[in-house]
């Protein structure tokens, strides 16, 4: 097995192996595939390998088993980090620093496997530093980083992978040079959020999953998505989190601009003429948009119709037509395209206005049904 890459940390100089395969978390860590430096560790032919014919489990000591499985089977943890021992083809355990990397839609795990068994300063250097992931870390296309949280709820970045450092605009590796600290990069608005998201995972453990703006260059912010969880805690009691953050700004401009065109249809519809309305079909009084000719008719201002009576029109029928009209309207909402019920509505001054209700049923991208309709008085 050929080493591929030389790393060098401080005044420590020394060779990588690198293999790599992948498994299949719901048949118990079946591998399904591998490159050629993977096949020759463990003495298994790739048309064997191919086939199914190797199981990852049988591979680690015994003791780590259990371990790996749960790690590897965690869920919302796009990469796992982990160190272990497996068996090579001469029936050696070897130690080895492995990156998971979930595949999305899948139950598949692309593992990344480094053997650093040749030194035991080195493996004590690789556990508190994680120089010996340089490399595999920086295969990854989304930026990759390991803080500390300190007693003063600082966030010390102990590792950057190059993405990480082309998203904060710095060069690779300054972080070993002077203190970077990942808390002083959040827009001010987003950190009581993102201290709360912090505080959360500590008290109960659980990932992180947050949308914040941090700093990236140039005094600009950009919008990022944090996926983030504990990865082990130091010697001196304190959490090391790895975290993996993707720059979502396009996505966020693009939600604005929609955002801003849904407003503005809104605000059309709203002033379009005659008592106007939009409904869903599961719950067809209960309505999203209503036109000003529609609040007149009614005789309520618009908060009152929305905040106190919750934007139910069911509210507002006389009790002797309730039932039978919503029923009627969802029977025929299954069958039509169009639907038209009567009923009598009993306005703020205490009037009763009968209407013909009349809708028009449409479909969303994704096949949900609502309703746009408009009442007439007779």
């Amino acid at each position: 097995m050929e080493a591929w890459e030389t790393n060098s940390y401080e005044d420590l100089t020394f060779e990588v192996e690198f293999m790599s395969c992948v498994v299949d978390k719901a048949k118990d860590l079946k591998v399904t595939e591998s490159d050629s430096h993977f096949s020759e560790f463990t003495g298994v032919h790739p048309s064997k390998i191919n086939q199914g014919k190797l199981d990852f489990l049988d591979l680690i000591i015994s003791k780590d088993r259990e371990l790996v499985l749960k790690q590897l089977c965690k869920k919302n943890s796009p990469y796992v980090y982990l160190d272990f021992y497996i068996k090579n083809k001469s029936g050696e355990y070897i130690y080895i620093h492995c990156l998971g990397q979930n595949i999305p839609n899948s139950t598949l795990c692309r593992l990344a496997l480094a053997d650093v068994s040749q030194s035991a300063k080195k493996t004590e250097e690789l556990k508190v530093k994680n120089e010996s992931f340089t490399s595999l870390v920086d295969m990854v296309e989304g930026a990759v980083c390991v803080f500390k949280v300190n007693s003063d709820m600082q966030l010390l970045m102990l590792y950057m992978n190059l993405a990480c450092s082309r998203l904060f605009s710095t060069a690779n590796g300054a972080y070993l040079n002077r203190e970077y600290k990942l808390d002083e990069l959040v827009y001010k608005e987003d950190k009581s959020s993102f201290y709360q998201a912090i505080g959360k995972a500590l008290a109960t453990k659980k990932p992180i999953d947050l949308e914040v703006r941090l700093l990236s260059g140039e005094g600009k912010f950009v919008w990022c998505k944090l996926n983030s969880a504990i990865q082990r805690i130091d010697e001196d009691g304190l959490p090391v989190f790895h975290a993996v953050i993707t720059d979502i700004s396009k996505i966020k401009a693009a939600e604005q601009q929609v955002d801003s065109e849904l407003s503005n249809l809104v605000d059309i519809f709203k002033n379009l003429p005659g008592p106007q309305f939009c409904a869903g079909v599961e719950e067809p009084f209960k309505l999203d948009i209503v036109s000003k000719d529609f609040m007149k008719l009614i005789g309520y201002t618009r908060t009152e119709f929305f905040e106190t009576l919750g934007g139910d029109l069911r509210k507002l029928i006389a009790p002797e037509d309730s039932v039978s009209a919503e029923k009627e309207i969802k029977n025929k909402s299954l069958k039509r395209n169009t639907v038209e019920v009567e009923y009598t509505l009993v306005s703020k001054s205490g009037e009763r206005i009968t209407v013909r209700d009349t809708r028009r049923i449409v479909k969303g991208r994704k096949g949900e049904k609502s309703a746009l309709g408009i009442l007439k008085r007779i």
